[in-house]
């Protein structure tokens, strides 16, 4: 009996540590403070979180919705795939691909009071892009289907035009997740809708993280 418990410990300490192996080699200049031990989320934001968890090795393909010219290189996309493709604990990270364009990814974490939203942009090699780690918290509760997050005081310092700007991720029903920003000071936004009741193949590994 002891000697089972203690195998079943030591798979759950390796499987710990490879979902931990995909980030533990890169750079974040920005990177969110890990929080403390305690985390005490609303109702609200912890539903969510469990909720948009539930698709996690998942990939989704998507179109614009809503959009200003301001965004007309997405509008002309071919193919815009999103895939939920690490989960643990306290990140949810998906990443965003648009055509053959693989620098984007969503690092959704959780803090001690709130769920934080950062935009991890890469270049090819991996290493970081000039602009990145922008993005903010949201404020609580929000609801159970749907997460606003405001513009952070680093997002405020790299793209000071866009002090106003949130992002949202939102379960609008049971088929379809979006996932957006606004842009309010110069009346710019962006809504890209994906069919969660569909998956396909996952796209290539986002640039600078392996599979």
């Amino acid at each position: 009996m002891i000697l089972r418990l203690l195998s079943t410990i030591l798979i759950i300490s390796l499987l710990t540590a490879c979902a931990a192996e995909e980030t533990s080699d890169l750079e974040f200049e920005h990177a969110p403070p890990e929080p403390g031990e305690g985390i005490a989320l609303a109702a609200e934001q912890l539903a969510f979180w469990n909720r948009i968890q539930q698709h996690c090795g998942n990939a989704y393909e998507g179109k614009v919705a809503d959009a200003t010219p301001f965004y007309a290189g997405t509008l002309e996309a071919e193919t815009i795939k999103i895939h939920f493709r690490d989960c643990t604990d306290r990140l949810t990270h998906i990443s965003l691909h648009i055509d053959d364009d693989h620098s984007r990814n969503l690092l959704l974490t959780k803090t001690a009071t709130t769920l934080r939203l950062k935009h991890d942009h890469r270049y090819e090699d991996g290493s970081e892009e000039e602009i990145t780690q922008y993005g903010g918290d949201a404020p609580s509760p929000g609801l159970e289907t749907r997460q606003i997050f405001e513009a952070d005081d680093h997002t405020e310092e790299i793209l000071p035009e866009r002090f106003d700007n949130f992002w949202f991720l939102d379960f609008m029903d049971d088929s379809t997740f979006a996932y957006g920003v606004h842009w309010p000071k110069h009346g710019n936004s962006i809504r890209i809708e994906f069919d969660i009741t569909n998956t396909v193949d996952a796209p290539p590994a986002p640039w600078g993280y392996e599979d």
